[in-house]
């Protein structure tokens, strides 16, 4: 999975889970569990639009709330690849959880886009009367007028939304999916 890689710091949790791990000598089951909630934890969050400590995303901007055609309520989803690429991964020995969307990173810790100078067509409705050319632009099918423009270079700035982790909630519900694999083991 490409973007970035977090590390939970849980200490008491993860020697919960490592302790699970060593006595079940395959914790590909309880691995694989984890992942199941891990899924369910994470599609909440998009429901609640909040990081793993609980603060709520930050709000659109205004601009782009009304120029978004679609979830023009809803935080990090437009068509919902992002919630719904979310996957995990089971070794022997290793659980990766996470997105296989490359700007999964830029949403959850921010940054900026350079988008470079270009030119493009764009399209107009000419008024057949007046000979009047709209200012909006328009699909080039409901065109009747096109004309070159060039767009200069500019940054898109995308501020902080964390969506991938775990709250305190989230390591207590994985260290208990871990002692129910220790109790299982056999000593």
């Amino acid at each position: 999975m490409s973007g970035a890689t977090l590390e939970f710091d849980a200490a008491g949790a993860l020697a919960v889970i490592n302790e699970a791990a060593s006595a079940a000598g395959n914790p590909a089951a309880m691995l694989r569990d984890m992942g199941e909630y891990l899924i369910i934890a994470h599609d909440q969050r998009f429901i609640s639009q909040t990081a793993p400590d609980g603060t709520p995303w930050q709000a659109l901007s205004p601009a782009y709330q009304r120029r978004k055609r679609k979830n023009q309520d809803k935080i990090l989803v437009l068509d919902g690849y992002l919630k719904n690429t979310l996957r995990y991964q089971v070794s022997d020995d290793e659980l990766l959880f996470g997105t296989n969307r490359k700007y999964g990173a830029i949403h959850h810790f921010g940054g900026e886009i350079d988008v470079a100078a270009r030119s493009q067509q764009a399209y107009f409705r000419q008024d057949g009367k007046t000979g009047e050319v709209g200012n909006q632009f328009v699909s080039k099918r409901k065109s009747n007028f096109a004309q070159w423009v060039t767009v200069g270079a500019y940054k898109i700035k995308i501020p902080a939304r964390p969506w991938l982790g775990t709250s305190a909630d989230d390591n207590y519900v994985l260290a208990g999916i871990a002692m129910k694999y220790l109790l299982r083991a056999p000593h």
